[in-house]
């Protein structure tokens, strides 16, 4: 029973030494004294120390994806707008201080610095700065297809069966069309494109007296139809699409 206590002595007496041996010397040599800052009042020696052991970790960037539809008209010469969508890696950044306060130079470098905060009583610590945020604006296109109005061309001033110019077209939305060299056209075939329940009923045909669609001559409606088009040199279809 001696011996089983005598050991267990032993045992505290070795685990504490050890301890002592791991504890940390504050050795007041000079580094020490600057930290401390005992004889200059206005010296933020700790705080400066905190500053040096705060870590700042900036959390991976946060990228927020938003889609603008450009339309593009199947049915008109346009070019294709596309936009890249940039590949963006995520990484999580660590930012370490390191600079020393000038007022420490007696500390050799960052250890010894390190040291004498820590003698003081300073811990390091780590801050988490606000998610970054960053906007990726993808463009989509919108495949649509314009209303269209087919047409045959006469020379004849009624659409009269045998008097047919062979120079046929197509009114396209929205788009000055050249008129050539006829009397009367016959509207046919109405197309209402990517529009959902539009009929020719809704839509109109404007013709002009120049080729560039400025003076309005008359308006007719879109349905099928003879259309004297002897004073014209232009049309544009409109619908409400």
């Amino acid at each position: 029973m001696h011996f089983s206590t005598l050991s267990v002595l032993c045992g505290l007496a070795a685990a504490a030494a050890a301890a002592t041996t791991t504890t940390l010397k504050c050795d007041a040599d000079n580094c020490l004294r600057a930290v401390r800052a005992s004889a200059f009042p206005n010296r933020s020696g700790a705080a400066d120390c905190s500053s040096f052991f705060e870590a700042t970790v900036t959390p991976a960037t946060s990228t927020v994806t938003q889609t603008a539809t450009v339309t593009a008209f199947s049915n008109k010469r346009r070019r294709a707008l596309n936009a890249a969508e940039e590949a963006l890696e995520a990484r999580q950044m660590t930012v370490v201080p390191s600079a020393i306060p000038t007022y420490a130079s007696a500390c050799s470098g960052s250890v010894r610095y390190s040291s004498a905060c820590s003698c003081i009583g300073v811990t390091a610590t780590t801050s988490t700065a606000a998610t970054p945020m960053t906007t990726v604006t993808v463009t989509v296109t919108a495949d649509v297809t314009k209303p269209t109005v087919a047409f045959l061309g006469f020379y004849g001033q009624n659409c009269d069966a045998g008097t047919e110019n062979g120079d046929d077209g197509s009114f396209i939305e929205g788009e000055c069309l050249s008129l050539p060299d006829q009397l009367s056209i016959e509207e046919d075939g109405f197309s209402a494109g990517s529009s959902t329940g539009l009929t020719a009923a809704d839509c109109t045909i404007t013709f002009y007296s120049d080729p560039g669609c400025t003076t309005v001559e008359h308006t007719a409606p879109a349905t099928p139809g003879c259309q004297f088009v002897g004073f014209d040199f232009s049309g544009e279809l409109t619908c409400p699409f």
